[in-house]
């Protein structure tokens, strides 16, 4: 059995349970209807939303709308925060103004950096650079630093005399033992969420935030606060967790269970020879009873991330399963892409040093 709350993960997600139990509904009814979608969009790995009818028909009307991801600075980001990052760039293609906040106040309260002082460093250092790098747009992208933003702070003790303890502990699970600043925290993330629509920034507008399932108590509180502040309902959509490449969870701060952006290449590709493999214990099994590309950490980077191609995509699966295609070769084949990616997104992190301030919102 699994268990999710929003400092943890652990066990084997069931998503249709986790749909049910809060009431996340399936996206492919939207997504039928777009056209030109990522791989993750295409191929499941975006699979409910909140309220997404707001952003679709913001989206097919060029209304005005914003999307919303934030980053934690306790470390450099991996490859599993980019799908955050690429969903977000995916909204500014379509007309989206971005906001990204990083939570250094997290980082701090949830013991995930020694001193706030500490993830303000990263944030400036290691994260900002790695986000900007991805590509985003100046012109509509907004990045500011939780406790280095007046209005973040002007916003969430607004937000506090809208939400109840009773209503807190219901939603996260707190009990006498809770750090206060946990508890706070969860009013400051619904100032993040909310800060799209300040009057500085246009006022009331549609708003996505891409989450893993693990976040949405903070959705679900924001949206229970919105309306009483005379703000919209903030809109979200789930993504399913990639596996580590261990087989288990990703973290930063276990090295070898993720690809950080700033890995080079080829400490990129050792990790990815050494991933977890749905192939069989031998070659001579492998070629008698074939591969599960469903346990394939490999297979999962490329299908979910690194092969745009859906004809390839489908070519290596069926390779994988008859047992023609070896894991081995299948790791190869992405640390190839992989090797690609980093060296290009590197060149870029190397000018987004550079470019801090001018993304920066204080």
């Amino acid at each position: 059995m699994a268990k999710i709350n929003v400092s943890e993960v652990e066990g084997d997600i069931d998503y249709r349970e986790e749909m049910e139990k809060f009431g996340i509904e399936d996206i492919d009814k939207f997504l039928s209807q777009m056209k030109d979608l990522p791989v993750m969009y295409r191929r499941g790995l975006v699979f409910g939303h909140r309220d997404f009818e707001k952003i679709f028909e913001a989206i097919h009307l060029k209304k005005r709308f914003a999307t919303l991801t934030g980053a934690n600075p306790s470390s450099s980001l991996h490859i599993g925060h980019k799908l955050f990052l690429d969903q977000a760039l995916f909204f500014q293609s379509r007309g989206a103004d971005v906001f990204i906040p990083i939570s250094d106040d997290e980082s701090y309260v949830f013991k995930k950096t020694e001193s706030l002082e500490k993830a303000t460093q990263n944030a400036m250092e290691k994260v900002i650079p790695d986000i900007i790098a991805c590509g985003f747009q100046r012109k509509n992208t907004n990045i500011f630093i939780s406790t280095k933003t007046a209005r973040v702070y002007e916003l969430a003790v607004k937000l506090s005399t809208k939400a109840t303890f009773s209503t807190m502990k219901a939603i996260f699970g707190f009990d006498n033992e809770t750090n206060p600043g946990a508890i706070f925290y969860g009013v400051t993330q619904s100032s993040h969420i909310l800060f799209p629509q300040l009057e500085e920034h246009g006022g009331p507008r549609p708003v996505v935030v891409p989450i893993g399932v693990d976040q949405d108590p903070y959705m679900r509180l924001v949206r229970d606060i919105a309306q009483k502040v005379g703000m919209v309902k903030p809109s979200s959509t789930y993504h399913k967790f990639l596996p580590g490449l261990l087989g288990g969870k990703m973290s930063s701060s276990k090295p070898e269970t993720c690809i950080l952006l700033t890995d080079a290449p080829d400490v990129a590709r050792r990790k990815i020879m050494r991933a977890f493999s749905g192939g069989g214990a031998t070659l001579q099994e492998h070629r008698e009873k074939g591969g599960n590309p469903d346990v394939d950490v490999a297979y999962q980077y490329l299908f979910y991330i690194f092969e745009e191609s859906d004809k390839k995509i489908g070519e290596i699966r069926e390779q994988f399963k008859n047992g023609s295609m070896t894991s081995g070769e299948i790791k190869d084949y992405l640390a190839k892409k992989v090797e690609r990616f980093l060296k290009s997104y590197q060149k870029r992190r190397v000018k987004a040093v550079k470019q801090v301030d001018k993304f920066l919102i204080r």
